[in-house]
């Protein structure tokens, strides 16, 4: 008799709980929601808050895009040409892409020193101040490559 009487309980459990379920659920479907009606007048106040919203967010991209049209493309950091590219016109990524391109190649030079054997110390300087330095051995008739990121 003492096995039978936990599984009598736990039923009479889920019956309870089922019972108050049901009736959550039937005091829920008599009750009515009334929802206020919009006023015309708040209506209007989100309508000029949203256009003054979008008047600032028109003159901070002007100000954004003139500031950045002053910058050089080459003193541009990543996270930089992430914004132009994400933020602003894509005639104004593509310029500023295109820019990249055409100071990477004006920037790039090969240059020939025939030099006699021994080591030699080759600094390298950008426009604007930053130097790179390679030391080398130079053995006769070796040929080295050089390369500087700057």
């Amino acid at each position: 008799m003492a096995s039978g009487w936990p599984a009598r309980r736990t039923c009479g459990i889920a019956q309870c709980t089922a019972g108050l379920a049901q009736e959550v659920l039937e005091r829920a479907k008599r009750r009515k929601v009334s929802w206020p009606e919009p006023v015309e007048e708040d209506s209007e106040r989100l309508s000029a808050a949203f256009a003054s919203v979008v008047e600032f967010m028109s003159r901070t991209t002007e100000e954004c895009e003139k500031y950045y049209s002053y910058v050089p493309a080459s003193r541009c950091q990543e996270n930089e040409i992430k914004h132009i590219c994400r933020y602003h016109s894509r005639q104004a990524a593509e310029n500023l892409l295109q820019t990249l391109e055409q100071e990477a190649r004006k920037a790039s030079k090969d240059l020939c020193i025939e030099v006699s054997p021994g080591t030699y110390s080759v600094t390298a300087t950008s426009d604007d101040m930053v130097k790179q330095t390679h030391v080398v051995d130079v053995n006769a008739g070796q040929s080295i490559d050089l390369t500087f990121s700057i």
